[in-house]
Order: C-alpha cells, then sequence, then structure tokens
C-alpha cells in the first residue's frame, strides 16, 4: 500500500519554534534593561544598619540613594544619603577615605556605594557609581 505524501505544515513544531523564540526575545530584552545593581554585594538592609551597625562590622554592601550632604572632615569626606523611598527617606553617614580617586561627587545625585562598616559601625565606601 502506498503512503500518502504529507502536504501540511507541521503546526507542533511551528508552536514550539515560537515559543522559543518569544523565550529568548524576552530574556534578551529583560538582560538588556534590567536596572544596574552596581556591585556584586548584598544590599544594605537599612533597619538593621540604623538599629545596630556594629554588628555588620566587616561586612560589605551595596547602598543606594541620593547625595543630600557632603562634608570635609579630618577622616576625609563624610556624606549623607538618603536612602529609600521619597516619602520617608533614611539618612545614612558614609566616610570617603583620603586618597579615594573616584572625581567629585556632586549633591542631588543619585549613587550607589560599595561600602564596608568598620569596627565602629560606621560605613566606609570602597566604591562608587552614579547612576
Amino acid at each position: 500500500m502506498a503512503r500518502r505524501a504529507s502536504s501540511g505544515v507541521n503546526t507542533q513544531a511551528l508552536i514550539i519554534g515560537v515559543v522559543i523564540l518569544v523565550l529568548v526575545l524576552g530574556g534578551g530584552y529583560w538582560f538588556i534593561n534590567r536596572p544596574s545593581s552596581g556591585f556584586d554585594a548584598p544590599k544594605l538592609d537599612m533597619e538593621q544598619a540604623m538599629g545596630n551597625s556594629r554588628s555588620l562590622s566587616g561586612n560589605r554592601y551595596q547602598v543606594s540613594g541620593k547625595l543630600v550632604d557632603r562634608r570635609v572632615e579630618s577622616i576625609g569626606q563624610v556624606v549623607t544619603i538618603h536612602v529609600g523611598e521619597e516619602s520617608n527617606p533614611k539618612p545614612l553617614s558614609i566616610i570617603i577615605p583620603d586618597g579615594f580617586k573616584k572625581g567629585n561627587l556632586v549633591l542631588q545625585t543619585i549613587y550607589t556605594f560599595l561600602i564596608e562598616f568598620n569596627t565602629n559601625g560606621v560605613a566606609v565606601a570602597q566604591d562608587v557609581k552614579q547612576l
């Protein structure tokens, strides 16, 4: 008995191909448009930092916020950023040690800092990126 030749398009393979194409394009779009996290360090939990920052001593975190104050002290620059939502920002002071060469920091600009807490529980900048 002779077999009849298939004359139609394989719809199952076509559907699988379209689904794979959509997944690849969607993943590429997400990868390109995802917000920059800044550094490969965990984000700082502000509640823990405000409650007991000495417990964070020796740990590195990333924190993003708007620069609202900048002062020059004997230990280097001390900057204050507002972290969190606009309606209820939490201030965080960060020491920028002498010899830190990352350009000028501009007030009212959003930055991401890589910080490490010293033994006194004070945040010290290791690196900074402008968002």
